[in-house]
């Protein structure tokens, strides 16, 4: 599976990795989600380069799409593992974006699905147009390139029934720990 993911990767790499630059999303109104992003402005946009994290995993969803709300309670257990692990906690991060989502919708996701992880919307399709070709549930796996920007080191669409898994993967990917999560 990890060759699998890995040449899906390296397909889309360049693309992502010019395109990841480009995103900009709304600046979070609570102070505890500006703190976890590690953002300093308190309006505004910011661009997805200004949260800095060694390992960035982003989840492209829809609040409509049966796929997503099918996979929500596995990615919130994700968040979780994450969360709990003392050596993940400071340096990987997910966010969500609702693609086609407007901000009442994402609130009705978030809500519906108790995700703890900071979501936002993307209802102008901006951030779905500068990636282009991502179905939902799509996630992208982002380390740091050490230029100030990200390089790509997992994209694909669908879902996960292993949390644990799935993790001990992108950490692995993502060179943070080569053994994997332990």
């Amino acid at each position: 599976m990890l060759a699998v993911l890995s040449q899906s990767a390296a397909g889309s790499e360049l693309r992502y990795n010019q395109a990841i630059g480009k995103i900009k999303l709304t600046v979070p109104e609570d102070p505890k989600i500006r703190e976890y992003l590690g953002l300093k402005t308190r309006t505004g946009q910011f661009g997805i380069t200004e949260i800095r994290p060694a390992l960035l995993i982003i989840q492209i969803f829809n609040m409509y799409c049966p796929h997503c709300q099918h996979y929500a309670p596995k990615v919130n257990d994700f968040y979780k593992l994450i969360q709990n692990n003392p050596r993940l906690k400071e340096r990987v991060m997910l966010i969500g974006i609702g693609v086609g989502n407007s901000p009442f919708e994402v609130d009705i996701y978030r809500k519906k699905f108790s995700v703890g992880f900071p979501l936002f919307d993307d209802k102008s399709y901006a951030v779905y147009n500068t990636l282009q070709d991502v179905l939902t549930p799509h996630f992208i796996g982002l380390t740091l390139d050490g230029k100030g920007g990200y390089r790509m080191v997992y994209s694909a669409s669908g879902g996960f029934d292993d949390p644990a898994a799935f993790l001990n993967d992108m950490v692995r990917l993502s060179g943070l720990f080569p053994g994997g999560v332990r």
